[in-house]
This record gives structure tokens, C-alpha cells and sequence, in this order.
């Protein structure tokens, strides 16, 4: 087992959890300006995390388990609903609108804490020894 992809991949969510607890922080004190920084940088990660996802770990595992597996089709809709999510926070924040800005945040806050939970306790170790080379998948989430 590739040790080094889980490792990679579960250190690389803490820091979108940080990223992200700094756009919240923005938002809750009305900071848009900068709340709207912290939320673009966290996309803009948080884009190559599902990339990386997407491009390597999800094939790797489908060609294993089939395109029609469970594990990566709720990953897969996981990763469709933030990106929905994201707008709309996106969205409030342009708009000034703080509590709503605030308040998707925590259900996206949820939301990500079960997503990662699930990659890293069942996805992450099931998806590291199909992967011949983890390192470009590793290497993505540097970019």
C-alpha cells in the first residue's frame, strides 16, 4: 500500500480545512473582501484535490471495481454538490449577504468532514495498492 498517496492526500485536507476555516472567519467578522480571497484560494485547491481525485484515484479504483461501484459514485456526487455549494457561497459573499454566507458555510463545513472522513477511512487505504505510481496524483495537489 502506497502510504505516501494517503498521507499526501489526508495532509492535504487539513489545509483546505484551514483555508476554508479562514473564509468562514472572514465572512462570520463581514470581512467579504477577504473572505472572498480565502474562499478562492480554497476552490482553486480544493479543484486540484478533486482533480487529482478524479483524474487518477477514481479510474484506478473503477478499473478494479467497475465504473458502476458505490464508493466512487457518492464520491463523485460529494464532489458535484460542493462545487454547487461553492457558487452559491460564492455568490452570497459578492452580495454581501453574511448570514447566508455563514450558514452554507457550516453545512459545507459538514459536509466536507463526512466527504474526507470517507476517503480517508475507506477510499484512500482501498484505492493506494491499485495505484501503480501515486506520484502524479500526488504531484497535482502541489500545483
Amino acid at each position: 500500500m502506497d502510504s505516501q498517496l494517503i498521507e499526501s492526500f489526508t495532509h492535504h485536507h487539513r489545509a483546505l480545512d484551514d483555508t476554508f476555516a479562514e473564509a468562514r472567519s472572514a465572512a462570520e467578522d463581514g470581512d467579504f473582501a477577504r473572505a472572498s480571497q480565502a474562499l478562492q484560494a480554497f476552490r482553486e485547491a480544493l479543484e486540484r484535490h478533486m482533480g487529482a481525485e478524479e483524474t487518477w484515484l477514481f479510474p484506478a479504483y473503477e478499473a478494479q471495481h467497475g465504473p458502476d461501484n458505490a464508493m466512487t459514485a457518492i464520491l463523485r456526487k460529494g464532489h458535484r454538490d460542493l462545487r454547487g455549494f461553492f457558487e452559491e457561497i460564492a455568490e452570497a459573499l459578492a452580495q454581501a449577504e453574511g448570514e447566508e454566507a455563514v450558514a452554507l458555510m457550516g453545512t459545507v463545513g459538514q459536509i466536507l468532514q463526512h466527504h474526507d472522513e470517507k476517503e480517508e477511512q475507506e477510499f484512500y487505504p482501498a484505492v493506494a495498492p491499485l495505484l501503480k505510481d501515486a506520484g502524479p496524483a500526488i504531484k497535482a495537489l502541489e500545483a
